[in-house]
């Protein structure tokens, strides 16, 4: 017996350590980026806690650091592991190996000429007409006898954007609903975006009450809404939000056509609680004159386009430039944010809790805390409104505010700069 528990206890603590062994290297692993971006010329430094060497793949020579006795102390000493240099502009695949010895990761670095951006903070109106007309849902329509139908339930779904019917073009509510009454006595061939497939379906309207066709559908063709300016460059592109233009009551990314920015003033702010988001309540001036901007596209990282020249050359008078800082460089501690929710551009301190190089959101790769007390004050923490507010740490735009954690509104995520700069 007691050889039975001195074997079953052997067993047990090699399981244990067996699986600490998978968690450390798991962990590892997970703190060491797939893929970095780096500047010309710069020396390239991963997770110092490592113990990583790091070779250039393709160069079988391997650009490594002089680091005599492969040692991690003898690294360490010296300073060199987990450094790679001298590598030229262009895409690279460099080898991580664990103590010198052991490979253990491939990372892939983009090697790119430094570049500096002027970091945004101003919250800016955004229009936006789809491309076609948004599908919402479905509805019941009463027919001419008193009874109702659903005549697009299971045929046309919510997320749908509905192109043409019968052939001709829709743009606008008011023309799908003018084509539906024009040829509701046949069936209606439509055209739809369903996802990133475009089909076909035939329906048939309803007779109403009315003397008219309809479908039963809720639609939309337009958004409209407030988000901050991220960045802006000196050929006046700009990337904003941090995240897509998603349809509020889908959830998908609104597939848009053509949108705009415009000015807008910050009028209230809801201050954010525990469980409940706050929010910047504004007013957009909407028309010619007050035109900032055209946005050319919507994604999962942000909007993007361009800024009208009159736009530009106000903002530049006062906005400072930033070289970007890619997320190798982005550390736990002190940083900052720039918005101006307060009427004018402020700069507020955050810390940077934890930082994520490959989360499952985009979106989510910094984490952090307001600790400023002055914007504590001002909103409570991270509101709707406030996405896309640049995120400034060592002197270098870094990321942007993308999101808030409902259960904690002084604490929010951001997005790494280099993942807007991908698009």
């Amino acid at each position: 017996m007691r050889h039975f528990y001195a074997s079953f206890y052997k067993n047990l603590i090699w399981v244990y350590l067996s699986v600490l062994c998978c968690f450390v290297y798991g962990s590892m692993l997970d703190a060491i980026p797939d893929h970095v971006y780096m500047k010309e010329g710069q020396e390239l430094a991963l997770d110092e806690k490592i113990p990583v060497q790091l070779a250039v793949s393709s160069d079988k020579k391997a650009v490594m650091a002089d680091v005599g006795e492969s040692t991690y102390e003898t690294l360490r000493e010296r300073g060199s592991y987990g450094r790679c240099e001298d590598l030229g502009v262009g895409e690279h695949t460099v080898t991580c190996y664990l103590f010198g010895i052991l490979p253990i990761k491939e990372v892939e670095v983009s090697v790119v000429s430094d570049r500096s951006l002027y970091a945004g903070g101003q919250v800016v109106g955004i229009y936006g007409a789809t491309q076609g007309v948004l599908v919402l849902g479905t509805s019941p329509v009463e027919t001419e006898d008193g009874s109702y139908a659903e005549p697009a339930e299971h045929i046309v779904c919510a997320g749908d954007y509905i192109t043409t019917v019968n052939g001709q073009p829709v743009e606008k509510k008011e023309e799908l609903v003018a084509l539906v009454r024009k040829y509701g006595e046949k069936p209606l061939v439509l055209s739809l975006w369903r996802g990133a497939e475009q089909i076909e379906v035939s329906v048939d309207a309803v007779a109403t009450k009315e003397k008219t066709y309809m479908l039963g559908l809720w639609v939309k063709d337009d958004m409209a809404g407030i988000g901050t300016l991220t960045y802006y460059a000196s050929d006046m592109d700009f990337g904003a939000l941090g995240h897509g233009i998603g349809d509020g009551e889908t959830g998908d990314l609104l597939r848009l056509l053509s949108g705009r920015l415009y000015r807008a003033d910050v009028l209230a702010i809801k201050k954010g609680v525990r469980g409940e988001p706050g929010e910047l309540q504004g007013v957009v001036y909407y028309g010619q004159k007050n035109e900032i901007g055209e946005v050319e596209s919507n994604t999962d990282i942000g909007i993007y386009g361009k800024l009208s020249m009159d736009y530009y050359k106000e903002l530049c008078r006062e906005d400072q430039t930033y070289p970007v800082g890619y997320k190798q460089e982005v550390t736990c501690g002190p940083a900052a944010i720039i918005t101006d929710a307060s009427g004018k551009l402020g700069i507020y301190h955050i810390t940077i809790d934890s930082l994520d190089y490959s989360p499952s959101d985009r979106n989510k790769g910094i984490h952090f805390h307001v600790d400023d007390e002055d914007l504590l004050d001002l909103t409570g923490g991270i509101v709707q409104g406030l996405s896309g507010s640049p995120i400034i740490q060592d002197g270098k735009l870094v990321g942007a505010v993308t999101h808030v954690l409902v259960n904690d509104p002084t604490r929010g995520y951001g997005i790494f700069i280099e993942n807007m700069l991908e698009e």
